[in-house]
């Protein structure tokens, strides 16, 4: 028999579940994967990161980011330009055609989060956002930050 609590996490993960896998499968249609869609935007949030810096952020390791900035930078959608305090490192930013497929996530996600939640009144949404607000700030006090 299932807690209220332990059904409010399944919940949760299941709507993670359910919201991910609609957003992957419509960033797919243009060509576009998750993991590029979170380095671009978290480059765009942090111009003139480093790799080691992006990698921490997203939550990966060095080598599992290189492969992805070469991939991005073969692409033509981000540079890397020595960084003058460590010549060991590079600082990574968006190129033109980098920005424009910002705009263009900007705008996919704006349409994925449409039809998902199209379904839902405009109360519920704004009830939905209050009570996610909550827990985010609930898990931010209790030491527990998302990845």
């Amino acid at each position: 028999m299932s807690s209220a609590a332990t059904e409010l996490g399944e919940l949760l993960v299941a709507a993670h579940r359910a919201f991910a896998q609609q957003g992957r499968a419509r960033f797919g249609e243009h060509g576009l994967w998750p993991a590029q869609v979170r380095l671009l935007t978290t480059l765009h949030d942090r111009p003139g990161s480093r790799m080691r810096d992006l990698a921490d952020v997203l939550g990966v390791s060095g080598r599992a980011i290189t492969p992805l900035v070469d991939a991005l930078e073969s692409d033509g959608l981000i540079t890397r330009r020595p960084d003058p305090g460590d010549r060991r490192a590079f600082r990574l930013t968006l190129t033109d055609v980098g920005l424009s497929a910002i705009d263009h996530i900007a705008d996919l996600q704006q349409q994925i989060s449409e039809d998902i939640f199209s379904g839902m009144s405009a109360e519920d949404q704004r009830d939905l956002a209050r009570l996610l607000r909550a827990f985010l700030d609930t898990t931010h006090r209790s030491g527990c930050t998302p990845a």
